[in-house]
């Protein structure tokens, strides 16, 4: 798994497990009728037309022109990753006429901004021009999966966080429910809402304990989508 230099988490958005098409995924996952028009909507609402969108996978459960020629053109974000999930098994031409573009599984480096500040530097997730002066406190990788023996390795550094997705809500493991994973951070859409998920924030929150303060905008906001839902 390589390293990736492209990415500014403060204008990225990450998703995963979004099924569109998947008429089962409402009993397996216990999603609303209406999960489809929720995750378009919610990603429309938080997505900039100038972000990156990163997909950790199962996009679509099938190859069909309901997708390609109609929910694509909804999804804003001017650049989409996906990172093929277990049910992305289209051509890659289907994808690149959804405007979204394969990658592989990858690494940032992460620390905060007085870490690099100290060191003269701007970027948050730089790793090959970073080494010469100092390690970043963390690594986060990201893939469909949790991190697995066959795959990663025996042991998950202590530093080194997963974000990825697969699991639903369904836990860890096939034998009984696990919430969580150390040092893992499940985004299937079950966990978020059905929404997108700014990754400077959730980085920000999940590792280094850092929550921005809420504004009256968003308080406002949340007290309008309130009573729009009792009426």
């Amino acid at each position: 798994m390589k390293f990736r230099d492209d990415i500014d988490i403060r204008n990225t958005w990450v998703v995963s497990d979004t099924h569109f098409g998947h008429e089962n995924i409402v009993g397996f996952c216990h999603r609303p009728e209406d999960h489809e028009q929720a995750i378009i909507a919610e990603w429309r609402r938080v997505v900039p037309d100038d972000a990156t969108v990163l997909h950790l996978g199962d996009l679509t459960y099938k190859s069909n022109a309901w997708f390609k020629n109609i929910i694509a053109k909804e999804l804003t974000g001017a650049r989409k990753l996906l990172i093929r999930g277990n049910h992305d098994k289209n051509p890659r031409k289907f994808y690149e006429k959804c405007g979204f573009n394969l990658v592989r599984p990858f690494k940032l480096a992460f620390d905060d901004d007085s870490h690099y500040q100290q060191e003269g530097l701007e970027t948050l997730n730089m790793h090959g021009p970073l080494a010469q002066y100092n390690q970043p406190r963390y690594i986060v990788s990201f893939s469909h999966y949790a991190w697995s023996l066959r795959d990663d390795g025996p042991d998950q550094p202590y530093n080194h966080w997963r974000i990825h997705g697969h699991i639903h809500n369904n836990g860890y493991t096939r034998e009984g429910f696990v919430p969580f994973l150390k040092n893992h951070i499940n985004l299937s859409v079950e966990q978020t809402r059905y929404t997108p998920v700014n990754l400077k924030l959730l980085l920000d929150a999940a590792i280094l304990g850092e929550y921005p303060e809420t504004t009256q905008e968003q308080l406002d906001e949340a007290s309008a989508r309130k009573s729009e839902a009792m009426r």
